[in-house]
């Protein structure tokens, strides 16, 4: 097409001469990345030729730094995750007053004088050689600068700032280690102090001991023993040495200094007719002596004697060795309690052994007493209890038991156990001509109010109403009352509901017959029957007349008598005869008790159960709260009856849950005690 070699191409030669060459751009960059150039030497060439100015140095330039930004690029995106941007710190420069008063001290006054900084244009003051440092420094070609001089300043500087750093981290470790000595000083002080009064104190304490230890000889040869003497040592010691008694267990010397005299002193005593002797002076010496304070709240704990293992209801067996005091009372004081108790005390006269024990029991530690009891006083009791006979010992039962019952604890049930059982044979046995028996309404508090009730009707209630079947007969003209004065003999004791059903079912029947002869005659004389009438009524209490009962079958005479009085002349042949209930025969009555004596319960204690509690709220309210011994067809718990009679009416009741079951319906439910007696006074 006419071109030349060495010419550039177009008509006139204008265009490049070089043909187009192609230049790689690197991997993953985009066009003009990061200022990019991307001519090749033929673009550069024809550059030149065309006259244009091309640099090899900024091309260069910009091909490193492109490849540098990729580089760290890829190292950033690579490790991000790993490690944190770096941030450049700000050196904070410290001047020597600054660094010795963060280590503690007082800046000291350098002692050079002014100082003036020549190093700028102008001269200027300065506080320390620390500002030139802080001052920025400039290259400059002005000779008077003293760069060189400037920078060694400052490479010093440096080095007497970490030689001050390294100072002040001693300042303060000798600072710290002033102050442990002087607190160990001060320690080490006080306690030489401590020690040189201990000294002291000691010395003072073994001059006591030493008077005490003079003393002991001297009450040991002398004819007539005393504690009298050992008083003001004893006050003296505990008072004045209260740490140091403590501390080194003085109540041994205390105990070893009197132990002989005790002993003598014991050897004369009579414990039954002296029985306060000494305790005046061991109350006075309670603290001397050691004595444990005594914990009444723990009734539920029973030492086992000659030894202090303690059994409690939920502790395991802790076992401590005696005390001095408890030794000197197990050695010397308890053998001659136990053969006073043994061989000169009878439990049918207790008052001396209950003033012996009253006496001494703050004083004596709690397995002592436990054994004065266990060992000492009960076996003695039970056999009295077990031998008493009302025939033949003139001692009532209650005068051997009664004393003991506010000192025995835990083993109040098994006395009163014995003691229950002795007032139910004595019961069993009993007739109803040889009158109620005495003191026997001071055992009513002992027993339960079922119990009681229960005993009362086995025992009782039969021999009363046959006293009044078989014995007691109603005639106007000759009247025995010894009968009837019998059975009213025991109103205080039974339960009114019951008193009055056997004056209901044994009495009134006999005194309505009697009655009903008398107005049926052919000309009776009302004023004398209004007497006779008068007359039984005041033979019974005020009391015993309001019993429903007694009270109907008065109502029923006045009846009588109104009737005959409107019949007049036809009375003997129109009046009618006066209706009687059956009444329950003894052994039927005996029958009924046996159902109602509820089992003893087996705690050793009176326990306080929601049957009890049922028990008492009826009795409150004159109702009999009997067993019937029928079970409840699907709970299976027993049933009993609530009701005012033995024989009849109230409603049936079973207990589970802490709550009374009744009968609604069909089915049972829960009612409140206020309904049950409700129902029951209904029924």
């Amino acid at each position: 097409m006419g071109w030349q070699a060495g010419t550039g191409l177009g008509t006139s030669g204008e265009g490049i001469v070089i043909p187009v060459e192609s230049k790689l751009r690197p991997k993953g960059m985009g066009l003009a990345f990061k200022g990019f150039r991307e001519k090749t030497e033929q673009s550069k060439v024809e550059a030149r030729r065309r006259g244009e100015i091309v640099s090899e140095e900024e091309e260069e330039a910009t091909i490193k730094r492109s490849r540098k930004t990729k580089v760290q690029v890829q190292g950033e995106r690579s490790d991000a995750w790993k490690r944190p941007k770096k941030v450049k710190r700000k050196v904070e420069h410290k001047t020597y007053e600054q660094i010795i008063a963060e280590a503690g001290q007082e800046a000291i006054s350098a002692g050079i004088g002014q100082i003036i900084d020549a190093t700028g244009a102008t001269p200027r003051e300065i506080a320390s050689l620390a500002e030139v440092s802080i001052a920025s420094w400039t290259p400059t070609a002005e000779p008077m600068r003293l760069p060189e001089l400037r920078h060694n300043l400052r490479l010093i500087t440096e080095a007497c700032k970490n030689d001050l750093d390294g100072l002040a981290r001693e300042a303060r470790a000798l600072e710290e280690r002033k102050k442990w000595v002087r607190n160990e000083d001060q320690r080490l002080r006080k306690q030489v102090e401590e020690e040189a009064e201990l000294i002291s104190s000691l010395q003072q304490v073994h001059l006591v001991v030493d008077d005490i230890n003079t003393q002991a000889k001297e009450a040991s040869s002398t004819y007539e023993p005393s504690l009298e003497p050992f008083s003001a040592s004893f006050d003296k010691l505990v008072g004045h040495y209260p740490k140091e008694f403590d501390r080194y267990r003085l109540d041994e010397i205390v105990i070893a200094a009197i132990a002989p005299v005790v002993r003598r002193m014991l050897a004369q005593w009579k414990p039954l007719e002296e029985p306060a002797e000494f305790t005046a002076k061991f109350r006075l010496w309670r603290k001397a002596l050691k004595m444990s304070v005594p914990d009444e709240s723990q009734h539920d704990q029973v030492q086992v004697y000659g030894s202090s293992t303690v059994i409690t209801t939920s502790a395991p067996l802790v076992e401590k060795p005696m005390t001095p005091y408890e030794s000197l009372i197990w050695n010397a004081w308890l053998p001659k309690v136990r053969s006073a108790i043994n061989n000169d005390w009878s439990p049918e006269d207790p008052q001396p052994a209950v003033r012996l024990y009253e006496a001494w029991s703050s004083l004596l530690p709690p397995f002592v007493r436990d054994n004065f009891f266990d060992q000492l006083i009960l076996p003695k009791v039970h056999k009295a209890v077990s031998d008493w006979n009302p025939r033949r010992h003139r001692v009532p039962l209650q005068r051997i038991v009664f004393p003991w019952l506010p000192h025995i604890g835990l083993r109040l049930e098994d006395v009163l156990g014995d003691a229950r059982r002795k007032v139910k044979s004595l019961l069993r046995g009993w007739v109803v001509a040889d009158g109620m028996p005495e003191d026997l309404m001071v055992w009513k508090d002992v027993f339960s109010a079922g119990d009681w009730d229960a005993m009362l009707l086995k025992y009782i209630v039969p021999k009363l109403g046959a006293r009044l079947r078989d014995d007691f007969r109603i005639n106007p003209r000759q009247q025995d009352m010894i009968p009837l004065q019998d059975v009213l003999a025991w109103e205080g004791a039974l339960r009114p509901s019951i008193f009055s059903q056997i004056l209901e079912t044994e009495f009134f029947p006999k005194w309505l017959d009697v009655l009903y002869i008398w107005l049926i005659q052919p000309k009776p004389s009302f004023e004398e029957v209004s007497q006779w009438y008068q007359f039984w009524k005041q033979t019974f209490p005020e009391n015993v007349q309001t019993m429903p009962g007694v009270a109907k079958g008065f109502t029923r005479g006045l009846q009588l008598m109104n009737k005959a009085i409107e019949l007049g002349p036809e009375a003997p042949t129109r009046l009618p005869r006066p209706e009687h209930k059956l009444a329950p025969s003894p052994s039927a009555s005996a029958t009924v008790s046996r159902q109602g004596t509820p089992k003893a319960r087996p705690s050793r204690t009176q326990e306080i159960t929601f049957r009890s509690i049922v028990e008492d709220y009826a009795s409150s309210h004159n109702l009999l709260f009997m067993p019937t011994g029928r079970a409840h067809e699907k709970s299976r718990m027993p049933l009993f009856r609530v009701s005012q009679n033995v024989d009849k009416g109230g409603i049936l009741v079973y207990i589970l849950d802490d709550a009374v079951w009744a009968p609604d319906g069909d089915e049972y439910r829960a009612i409140t005690l206020e309904n049950m007696v409700l129902r029951a006074t209904k029924g």
